[in-house]
């Protein structure tokens, strides 16, 4: 059969022709491929899944009913970060999972130096030591985000029940560093809402005794329905003021994260409030402010004035006041948090057998590789032969030039042996 006809049949014919050394060479690789797949170490892949985690609120960020974010444009994370467009709290969550200081706290919590045998090179060089570990680490790791936001941790060691010890480290190493983070949040919330809790406190005692002393001094003066309106407010308006100025002193001090732009629009907002209470208190009334008064401050008379600039300061004061202490209750009560903050769907957990080496696969792609490698060999040694055959001038051409390259290639080998 011609080697230019190129049909199944010929095919089929060369492999029948070469059959025996197709059969014995087949034997003698896959042979010792059986071997060498029962010899291998068996390996146990334990998977946990967690499920996405909770936004959980900020207490520093709410303030006197007043959320920060509404007037700054902050965007806060359930721990305690400033998240950047289009981030989740799953992809924080990723970032820890993947993060050095997780993997070095697992290594150093589970023997897994002393299983990797790298006791001696870690007692010799600690940083060399944890650089081999977690390299030896991530090849047997892997954490990623499923198609709905969960959360999957895989690791793969040498004994199920280890592979199941070091899975919960990593989900206790996680959920550590996330207590960490959110009572670190909590304590500046916590420093922040008791500097605003004793202002308050301050504001409310000091107009608390003027109304009482205006009160003893010229009785309680009886006010319209128009005047309790102003009253309520002037009171808003300065209850809005104090609250955004204790936020923009806070974030200046770090208490509270946020953007240089962001303090800018809270700085601009206090200015224009400031600016509002002062118009109001001095008769006029602001466009800003969508209720009309058919009056003037500066026609009442000068008891009812002087009493609703009391009273709308003590107002605003005990309203700030209460909120502002459930919200440090609140803040210390999270700095205290002790429970658990990841939520585990699946939690680690004997696999039941093993996930390495998978020997049937491995068996089929060494048989197939064999086989193509094989069959190749039969094409190109069935060409060279047509070659000889058919076109001797083309063979003798490179014939010459494979004696050539033999030749080159044992003169650098008889070089190299004289040099040694």
């Amino acid at each position: 059969m011609k080697s230019n006809d190129r049909t199944p049949g010929y095919y089929l014919f060369l492999l029948l022709r070469n059959r025996w050394f197709l059969v014995r060479t087949i034997l003698v690789v896959m042979i010792p491929t059986v071997v060498i797949t029962y010899l291998l170490p068996k390996q146990y892949t334990v998977t946990t899944v967690l499920m996405p985690p909770d936004i959980q609120s900020t207490p520093g960020i709410s303030i006197g009913g007043l959320a920060a974010g509404e007037f700054a444009g902050l965007f806060s994370g359930g721990m305690g970060y400033s998240l950047p467009l289009m981030t989740t709290l799953s992809d924080v969550y990723m970032e820890i999972l993947n993060s050095r200081t997780l993997v070095e706290q697992v290594i150093l919590g589970t023997a897994y130096i002393d299983s990797m045998d790298l006791r001696e090179e870690y007692d010799r060089n600690e940083q060399v030591g944890l650089y081999w570990a977690r390299k030896q680490f991530r090849q047997h790791y892997s954490a990623e985000t499923t198609p709905s936001g969960f959360l999957r941790v895989e690791m793969t060691t040498g004994a199920p029940w280890y592979s199941v010890d070091v899975s919960e480290r990593v989900v206790s190493v996680l959920d550590s560093l996330n207590r960490h983070v959110i009572v670190e949040r909590a304590s500046s919330a916590r420093i922040f809402l008791e500097e605003q809790t004793a202002s308050a406190e301050s504001l409310l005692t000091s107009s608390s005794e003027a109304l009482q002393q205006f009160e003893e001094e010229h009785g309680i003066v009886a006010l319209d329905s128009e005047l309790r309106e102003f009253m309520r407010v002037l009171a808003d308006l300065k209850q809005r003021y104090l609250s955004l100025s204790a936020t923009a002193r806070a974030m200046r001090q770090g208490l509270v994260y946020g953007s240089t732009s962001s303090l800018e629009q809270l700085e601009r907002e206090v200015s224009v409030l400031g600016g509002m209470i002062t118009s109001l208190e001095e008769g006029s009334t602001p466009a800003e402010v969508n209720v009309r008064f058919p009056f003037s401050l500066a026609e009442l008379p000068e008891l009812e004035f002087r009493y609703a600039r009391l009273k709308s300061e003590y107002d605003t004061a005990l309203r700030l006041t209460s909120l502002l202490r459930v919200n440090l209750e609140q803040a210390k009560v999270e700095e205290a948090v002790t429970a658990t903050t990841i939520r585990v769907l699946d939690p680690p957990s004997h696999p039941g057998w093993k996930s390495k080496p998978r020997k049937l696969y491995i068996w089929i792609e060494v048989f197939a590789l064999t086989l193509i490698v094989l069959i190749t060999f039969l094409l190109l040694r069935e060409r060279a032969h047509a070659m000889r055959t058919e076109n001797p001038e083309a063979w003798r051409r490179w014939s010459g030039l494979m004696s050539e390259i033999r030749s080159e290639l044992t003169f650098w080998r008889r070089k190299s042996t004289r040099d040694h």
